[in-house]
């Protein structure tokens, strides 16, 4: 009986140790993140679908980061006009998975995959957008 309380008890810690650290983020954070970028960048955009497919956390110097890529269906209500063959800097056509020019009719729909990239923090994962989730 002894020997079966010091199983349980140990996997009852290892159960709390799991549930206190700081999880990788998920879908819900994911698509925030891109809501939150696509309105910084003026874009008329409404995420219809957004789903991680892949994660991979890794140690860079002294920061713990995760790069996370994502399928998503984007509609632009009014239409837009995407400029993307001279974006220098990654923002929206990066994030829609566009490397040209493209204009959207109205309510027409990407579809799309992208990546999203976090650092981990006391506050748990710093997103692109500034954010921590």
């Amino acid at each position: 009986m002894n020997k079966v309380m010091r199983v349980a008890g140990a996997a009852l810690i290892l159960a709390l140790g799991a549930c206190g650290g700081t999880r990788e983020p998920n879908d819900a954070a994911g698509a925030k993140v891109l809501r939150n970028m696509f309105e910084s960048a003026a874009v008329p955009a409404r995420i219809v679908s957004f789903k991680k497919t892949q994660g991979r956390a890794a140690h860079i110097g002294n920061d713990d980061v995760y790069e996370y890529w994502y399928e998503s269906e984007i509609q632009f209500p009014d239409g837009y006009d995407a400029k993307c063959a001279n974006e220098k800097e990654r923002g929206a056509c990066a994030l829609m998975g566009l490397a040209t020019d493209q204009s959207f009719q109205k309510n027409e729909i990407l579809k799309s995959e992208g990546s999203l990239h976090f650092s981990k923090t006391d506050q748990g994962w710093l997103a692109e957008d500034k954010n921590a989730y």
